[in-house]
């Protein structure tokens, strides 16, 4: 007769064991929407191009992009080369279904293919800085489950 308190392994029921951390709203907040915006700040001065991204991609970082970071950082400790890497993930899985739609659909590319290429390059910016804000501002007074 087997324990009631025998620990059998099953692939389908994986041990728990990762920790949930916890997160501090206010710095997740100022962090997602301000890693865009003071990139568009800081690169208008050298080009105009990072002020337009922030216009046209800030709000589909901020829809995307806040469930994937909240995900993350529930299992994860925050870093800014991981929030890069998050944000660049997210942004190529996002953008290559809606550019097999729009290849399947009708096959004009050209506007969502310069959505592609600029959002590859600010994509991992804006990750970066909003990692760099969050890891900045971030205190352990204000954390909660989220």
């Amino acid at each position: 007769m087997t324990e009631i308190t025998e620990y059998n392994v099953s692939p389908f029921y994986p041990p728990v064991s990762t920790r949930r951390h916890l997160i501090d709203p206010t710095a997740f907040g100022l962090a997602m929407v301000g890693g865009p915006i003071i990139t568009g700040i800081a690169g208008a001065p050298l080009l105009l191009i990072p002020s337009f991204a922030t216009l046209f991609g800030g709000p589909i970082y901020l829809l995307a992009g806040v469930p994937v970071m909240l995900f993350h950082l529930r299992r994860h400790r925050p870093k800014p080369a991981g929030w890069a890497l998050l944000a660049l993930a997210t942004f190529l899985a996002l953008f290559t279904s809606v550019t097999l739609i729009a290849w399947a659909k009708n096959g004009n590319l050209n506007g969502i293919s310069a959505i592609l290429i600029f959002g590859s390059v600010f994509a991992p910016i804006w990750g970066s800085v909003s990692g760099a804000i969050y890891h900045r501002l971030e205190r352990d007074f204000f954390k909660q489950t989220l």
